[in-house]
């Protein structure tokens, strides 16, 4: 939330813009210059979403996408133009966001945002919203946005078809996740652009979903409202899907049930207690405490490769390159060994490790990781490594 005692009074020209917002009974427009929201994805429906923020007078927007604008975008992305293609989507569509209100702050972070989004940031916003178009993506999301207490809002869409889900993990915690309504052929759709248990597979294509400005328009306003919050205190109590067919009309709201056993928040039966620390793992001393402490067990964010070795040469120069880098940086082609040429190395790659394990791997370094999880008597805590190299 920001601070209104930094921002100050409206000014006179933002009483102005607003004036026919304040004739609204349930709407403040103070508050929603008050509120802050990271968008991630600049696409069709993270262009909708930043178009309804900007105007609705949204004090800050921070806007995450990796791609860059090519042609068949225009057809369905209310901000971009023809002299944007080739430009870094997050900062055209900014950009454009500037000129419908100056007085909003929209800022564009370029990169994928596991790589660019701490989770201190995270716990920064009011809400976060995934407007991706990618399942592995919304599964990263919906664990960052449980360990920092972050509302969510995801949205999905088809060329008739808007999901539009909440999840008030800030205002409710307790409640059912976005991994709560996945069926398990979602996580085989996950395994498939994969090999190795981690690896990017070169030949996999990542299923686009074709629709229209059309379909997006909608999607991006119920998005906006359901971040925003309007008129509705029943829907913070519980996660909700909303969905609507944009052809014919028809459209269901139904709450969210957690579900038992679930991958994304049974972990998280409370809210993690989150302790940021250096990204260093050497041993503090030798005591028997620290000792009985290695033995901890974490499982990290990130998937890393612990050995590669190719079962014909045997060790592998190489392998400096690959250990202890995380598995997702790679794609498959590095099965291949450089000596023999042929499919033969053997890569093992984990998540799960002992706290004595990773001491032994990075001792003073650090490791390209943003947090671990453990699993502790008090209840489950979330090591912030804030000091994670951005590549």
């Amino acid at each position: 939330m920001i601070d209104q005692k930094e921002q100050g009074p409206l000014d006179e020209l933002r009483t102005q813009r607003y004036r026919r917002h304040d004739l609204i009974d349930w709407f403040s427009q103070e508050q929603v210059a008050a509120t802050s929201i990271a968008v991630i994805g600049a696409g069709a429906v993270g262009n909708e979403v930043v178009k309804n923020l900007a105007l609705l007078g949204v004090g800050e927007i921070d806007l995450f996408d990796f791609d860059v604008v090519e042609r068949h975008n225009l057809t369905r992305s209310v901000l971009l133009r023809e002299a944007d293609v080739g430009r870094d989507k997050a900062e055209a569509v900014a950009e454009r966001a500037r000129e419908l209100d100056p007085h909003v702050t929209v800022r564009s972070i370029a990169g994928d945002f596991w790589d660019t989004l701490s989770l201190g940031r995270l716990a920064r916003y009011d809400c976060a919203i995934a407007a991706v178009d990618n399942l592995e993506a919304r599964l990263k999301l919906n664990q960052m946005c449980q360990i920092a207490g972050v509302d969510l809002v995801n949205s999905g869409l088809d060329s008739r078809r808007v999901t539009v889900e909440s999840f008030p993990f800030g205002s409710t915690p307790g409640v059912a996740c976005y991994e709560c309504t996945l069926p398990d052929t979602a996580y085989a759709r996950v395994a498939e652009r994969y090999s190795c248990g981690g690896l990017r597979r070169r030949a996999q294509l990542e299923r686009r979903i074709p629709t229209t400005v059309v379909t997006a328009s909608i999607a991006g306003a119920l998005v906006a409202s359901t971040a925003l919050r309007f008129g509705s205190e029943v829907a913070l109590a519980h996660s909700r899907r909303v969905l609507i067919d944009t052809i014919n009309g028809p459209s269901s709201v139904v709450e969210i049930d957690r579900r038992d056993g679930c991958p994304g928040c049974g972990a998280f039966a409370v809210p993690p207690r989150v302790v940021r620390t250096r990204n260093c793992w050497a041993p503090r001393s030798e005591s028997a405490a620290d000792a009985a402490l290695g033995e901890l067990p974490l499982r990290l964010s990130d998937a890393l490769i612990t050995s590669y070795e190719c079962t014909a040469c045997g060790p592998l120069a190489a392998a400096s390159g690959y250990v202890n880098q995380r598995a997702a940086a790679f794609d498959d082609s590095i099965t291949t060994c450089p000596n023999c040429t042929m499919p033969s190395v053997r890569i093992e790659i984990r998540d799960a490790f002992s706290l004595g394990e990773l001491m032994q791997r990075f001792g003073d370094g650090m490791a390209p990781v943003k947090y671990a999880l453990a699993a502790l008597e008090g209840g489950p805590v979330c090591i912030d490594l804030e000091e994670y190299p951005i590549p």
